[in-house]
């Protein structure tokens, strides 16, 4: 039937494009915008461009421009496909994949297997028949796996406890996806199956025990959920925290309780919420009850600022009163005391009346707006706290520098930080002793093994992704690695079960993309980095990852976005915005809040937060907190045996039997299930079984049938399609083909098949007139074909009596001569036997004489065997003595080598010794230069609040200075006054010029000294300070100047290390070259050795089939000797049987005229002339 495609009218379009791998009219699968992978068919193909243009089958969707990894070319065979694990698929492909799912999934089954993943689509319908609890049974009722039912999350619980009990070692049930995906009724589901396994056999003591634990962790979901989920839009109960639960269990089997570990609350829903969503459903359910409105002064929900953020206040579940009351319920159950849920909502009251508070400016700092003084003197009555402390705290903060409070006023955008700082601590404080709370209840010490279970975010790509977003990626992305090693272990572990080469095979491996995000230097240690610094901020934390990670191929920083940064991660490429990342990382409580809330007269509230600490060195942050505690649990999952349940939510209505290709394809890959494909792809993806694959193939190899041996089968088509054997192996069982080695097998089959039909053609043309002239010519002979038939039965029957005739006689002569034999060969041995004992001993004194010969002939050839064997033992000797000697050589080598590296060590000790020495002397200058540094910005501070007082002294100074040389003018021009008006008066020495000039000189010295010894006063604090800083960069200089010489010698002892290891590394070389030679030179003797043995085997063979040539030739002489006797008496027998057989025929046999016999073919008549097509007559051949 394949041939009718290309005899159809598409023929000769098909051959015009029978090298390319698409071609037109191909059934495929292709990549449509709006429905992801889209069954139709190939409408036409651009071969420039190099672009096919499809159709879809349903829906009309016509798409232009599709690229060769956009189509996959499918078969209708392929269509109707239909497994519970998606790598059993013929062709592994996202499209298959995508279709498979999509058929399920209407057919209501949600869950498929992809190897070890269990797939689960969110059916929005609990009431589906085959998932509902009473078939729960069927599955308890299997072995220790689940192979009769279908996939479940039961399955992957029971195979999960089967193996904790037969391995006795710990394991892990790992589940993820989006928001509204249903990880958390997965989780309970699980949780749900695991408890009534456990009491499936034991006393009824046991199984209520393990029951009533079961029923308590059950009661510890919703407390959890109320203070931990949200709606979203896209999960009206979505989780917003991480946690992972360790099931334990006793020796036996039975669950004994539970340990619970919280991972990254979402904070910034405890404030706010985007349009569409809500913040956590306790705020709602406490503002809905009737019991605490009135002691905790509720008002209309709408007058709440937080719970008003997403203008969405209803929801569908954790809604009403109603449910408010289960939670309580549950609260007691799980051992909470009624005095603690009092302070628990108390604690949810207050935050709704804080976060009513608003501030406005007051000069720099910020005052309460007066009409939220209420709000205030509310929350601080809830909570029993002081009222003033409380405001004080919330507008301003108290700065600790150089040993003096210093209070700074807060803005009010730093006022609103502060005081959702302390709303955060808050809630995130009481979730934390909730969860506690839970495992006081739950968790037992247990000498058996436990499950964990981990509900976890899945990835997340938003319109705006922050802090939060980037931390749920990271341990998505972590994860990813995990599973990626440890699904690509599995799958090459088949491949190698099945024989298959995979030593070039290559998996996709993200951590690369872990490194850059979490290593030394990343971009979480950059965060971390900018946040220690006191002037750190957002853009600078971005202008540092870029610098750092630029090149990466797994970071983009576009060059117009000046707030953004981008990741490719696993799942695809997210775009991060830096606002508030120091800030969330940071998320600082001041002590003086902690120390408010301690002061709190409600004991609950007084230990909610940690007493203050003072900690030296860097303080831990949010992401460094968060990378830890990923960690730990990496730790902890990679000693367990992973299973995976991967949620998918099929549409953004949430609506059943209603599936959206674009998303599903999304959630897949982010899932890592997509990722599963690649590490298939990476090996061999299309995996088929040979009897298919020689039924669908064996055209390519000519005379391949099913009946030869399947794996010789498969092996002949794949050598006779010459795909390279690394693209296409056999394995035991299975044909392993990359991608493009499936597409070349299926473009050689349909050249064969075109061949093929070509063949049929010509056929079809060519038979139909060849039966048209055998029937015309039946018509005209129609007569003397009947004719032929009486006459040719007439023969059938005349021979069937003369073969019945010729057996008679046949038996009769055989018995005749049977009797006639042994009577001659009776005669015979009488008449020979004096002779034939003679020429059997003349044979034998030959035969004697031949074999003398022979054994000399050996005798001399085994001499010279052993000859030859010890020359070869005395040259092998002596190479085995040369190779001992060289042997010797190296060992002295060696041990010279040894005590080279014995006297290095000891060098490189006594360096190792003076480097400590000097690091030693290097720490003491740190320690001197750190204390000189301490004292120079101690004198700083000092000089800075002192420059004011300098600069008036020296005021001061320089006015006395003027003063008092005023004075002196001014005295000595009285003096000179006076000694004028003396000498006028006579009453003075009137002194020369010269004596003039002294004087003047030795008052004009006085001044000058007088002038000096001010600018000394002045002037002398400020020379000390500038030698004092001179020394200080004298002493910073000589310190870098040392730390370059010691990096220079650290450096040249690199080289010189280097230098060393590249000289040991040839010499090594060098001997292992001189071991290769030898020990090719040993091998080559042996071969020549093996020769040699071989060709004196063969001579000694040759040498006894002459002997038995000669022996057998004269044994053929002696009986053809024998021969001549018995031919004349056989001769005679003949003749009498001739004579006997002539007689019997002429007796029983139609004779002419003479007597004689006449054969069949002489008795019938000529036949009459039949006529051909052409009218010509003819007369067929006797």
């Amino acid at each position: 039937l394949q041939f009718l495609y290309f005899i159809g009218g598409r023929g000769e379009e098909n051959r015009r494009q029978q090298n390319m791998s698409v071609q037109v009219g191909v059934l495929c699968y292709f990549a449509c915008p709006k429905r992801s992978w889209t069954l139709g068919n190939v409408e036409s193909i651009d071969e420039k461009k190099k672009t096919v243009t499809c159709k879809a089958h349903n829906g009309g969707d016509k798409v232009a421009g599709l690229k060769d990894e956009e189509i996959m070319v499918t078969r209708e065979d392929l269509l109707d496909e239909n497994v519970d694990d998606l790598l059993h698929l013929t062709l592994l492909h996202d499209a298959t994949i995508l279709a498979v799912l999509k058929k399920r999934y209407l057919e209501d089954i949600i869950y498929t297997n992809i190897g070890a993943i269990v797939v689960a689509l969110n059916p929005f319908n609990f009431k589906i028949p085959r998932y509902m609890d009473d078939q729960m049974p069927k599955y308890l009722a299997e072995g220790d796996r689940i192979e009769q039912n279908s996939p479940h999350s039961w399955a992957v619980a029971h195979n999960t406890y089967w193996e904790m009990m037969n391995d006795q070692c710990n394991q892990c049930i790992l589940v993820s996806g989006e928001s509204g995906a249903g990880k958390t009724e997965a989780s309970k589901i699980v949780m749900k199956y695991l408890a009534a396994l456990s009491c499936k056999s034991g006393t009824d003591t046991q199984k209520a025990a393990a029951a009533e634990v079961g029923t308590k962790i059950n009661k510890s979901s919703p407390p959890l959920e109320t203070y931990g989920n949200a709606r979203t839009v896209r999960n009206d109960n979505s989780s917003r925290f991480g946690k992972f639960m360790k099931v334990k269990f006793d020796s036996q089997g039975f669950l004994l309780g539970a340990h619970i570990t919280k991972y990254l609350l979402e904070k910034s829903r405890i404030v706010t919420a985007s349009k569409g969503e809500r913040v956590y459903h306790s705020f709602y359910m406490l503002l809905r009850s009737s019991e605490y409105k009135n002691s905790l002064l509720l008002k209309d929900q709408k007058s709440y600022k937080s719970v008003s953020a997403g203008k969405q206040w209803d929801n569908k579940e954790f809604n009403s009163s109603e449910e408010f009351t289960e939670v309580i319920e549950a609260m007691a159950t799980i051992g909470i005391d009624p005095a603690s849920i009092d302070g628990m909502w108390s604690v949810v009251g207050g935050i709704l009346h804080i976060l009513n508070v608003d501030f406005e400016e007051d000069g720099e700092g910020s005052l309460i707006k007066s009409d939220s003084l209420e709000s205030v003197d509310i929350t601080t009555d809830l909570w029993k706290i002081d009222k003033t402390k409380m405001e004080r705290e919330m507008v301003s903060s108290e700065l600790d520098i150089g040993g003096q409070k210093i209070v700074k006023l807060l803005p009010p955008i730093k006022a609103i930080d502060s005081r959702d700082a302390m709303v955060k601590a808050m809630y995130d404080a009481e979730f934390g002793w909730l969860v506690e709370k839970c495992n006081e209840m739950l968790d037992v010490e247990n000498e058996g093994n436990w499950i964990g279970l981990l509900d976890i975010f899945g990835f997340e790509d938003f319109e705006v992704n922050s802090f939060e977003q980037f931390c749920i990626n990271l341990a998505n992305e972590t994860l990813q690695g995990h599973y990626n090693q440890f699904i690509f272990s599995r799958d090459m572990a088949e491949c190698r079960a099945e024989g298959i080469d995979v030593a070039d095979v290559e998996f996709p491996d993200n951590s690369p993309c872990l490194v850059m995000m979490v290593s030394k230097g990343s971009i979480s240690a950059l965060l971390d980095e900018e946040c220690s610094l006191g002037k750190g901020s957002d853009l600078g934390f971005l202008d540092k990852i870029t610098d750092a990670h630029g090149s990466n191929p797994f970071f983009l920083k576009k060059q117009l976005s000046k707030s953004s940064f981008i990741i490719h991660h696993y799942a695809g490429s997210v775009s991060y915005e830096v606002d508030n990342f120091l800030e969330k990382n940071r998320d600082t409580l001041k002590d003086a809040i902690k120390l408010l809330m301690r002061g709190s007269e409600i004991p609950f509230i007084a230990g909610l937060l940690p007493a203050p600490v003072e900690k030296s060195g860097p303080k831990l942050t949010v992401g460094g907190f968060f990378k830890s505690q990923l960690k730990e649990l990496m730790d902890v999952i990679n000693s367990t045996n992973p299973h995976w349940i991967r949620c998918v939510k099929p549409h953004p209505a949430k609506k059943p039997l209603m599936i959206d290709g674009v998303s599903t394809m999304h959630q897949l890959s982010s899932a890592g299930v997509l990722g599963t494909v690649k590490i298939r792809k990476a090996g061999f993806p299309v995996r088929i079984r040979f009897e298919d694959f020689i039924l669908r193939y064996g055209i390519i190899a000519e005379g391949v049938t099913l009946s030869d041996d399947p794996k010789t089968a498969a092996e002949q088509i794949v050598s006779a399609s010459g795909i390279d054997p690394m693209r296409a192996q056999t394995g035991k069982t299975r044909a392993f083909l990359k991608s493009d080695a499936y597409v070349d097998l299926e473009q050689l089959k349909r050249d064969k098949l075109q061949k093929h039909a070509r063949v049929a053609q010509a056929f079809a043309r060519a038979i139909k007139p060849i039966d048209l002239v055998k029937h015309q010519v039946y018509e005209q002979n129609k007569a003397l074909v009947e004719s032929l038939r009486v006459v040719v039965k007439a023969m059938m029957a005349h021979d069937k009596h003369e073969v019945e005739g010729r057996n008679a006689i046949e038996e009769e002569e055989n018995a005749e001569w049977k009797e006639a034999l042994a009577t001659f060969h009776s005669a015979t041995r009488e008449i020979d036997h004096d002779r034939i004992v003679a020429l059997e001993m003349a044979f034998e004194d030959q035969l004697a004489t031949e074999r003398e010969e022979l054994e000399e002939a050996w005798f001399d050839q085994g001499i010279a065997l052993v000859e030859d064997e010890e020359r070869l033992r005395s040259g092998l000797y002596n190479i085995i003595q040369t190779q001992i000697a060289r042997a010797k050589r190296e060992e002295q080598l060696r041990m010279m080598k040894k005590a080279e590296e014995a006297s290095k060590r000891a060098h490189e000790a006594k360096l190792s010794e003076r480097k400590a020495r000097a690091e030693s002397v290097r720490a003491s200058k740190e320690l001197r230069m750190s204390k000189i540094k301490n004292n120079v910005s101690k004198e700083q501070e000092r000089a800075k609040n002192a420059e004011d007082r300098r600069l008036q002294e020296l005021k001061e100074r320089r006015a006395k200075i003027l003063e008092r040389e005023t004075k002196l003018m001014v005295k000595e021009e009285n003096f000179l006054a006076g000694l004028q008006s003396k000498t006028r008066l006579g009453g003075g020495k009137v002194l020369s010029e010269e004596e003039k000039d002294r004087r003047d000189k030795r008052e004009w010295e006085k001044a000058e000294a007088v002038r000096k010894k001010a600018l000394l006063d002045s002037y002398s604090r400020q020379t000390w300070e500038e030698m004092k800083l001179a020394d200080v960069e004298y002493e910073k200089t000589e310190i870098l100047q040392e730390k370059k010489e010691k990096a220079r010698q650290k450096e040249s002892v690199l080289v010189q290390r280097v230098q060393d290891r590249k000289v040991f590394e040839a010499k090594r070389k060098k001997i292992e070259d001189e071991e290769n030679k030898m020990a090719r030179e040993v091998e080559r003797i042996r071969k020549r050795e093996s020769v040699q043995g071989s060709k004196l085997v063969r001579e000694r063979e040759e040498m006894r089939k002459r002997a038995e040539q000669k022996e057998w030739k004269l044994l053929q002489e002696y009986f053809a000797n024998q021969t001549q006797h018995e031919s004349l008496e056989r001769r005679r027998a003949a003749e009498n049987f001739s004579r006997r057989s002539e007689q019997h025929f002429n007796t029983t046999t139609p004779t002419s005229a003479s007597g004689k016999f006449v054969p069949l073919s002489k008795r019938l008549g000529s036949p009459e002339p039949f006529h051909l097509s052409n009218g010509q007559s003819s007369v067929p051949p006797r």
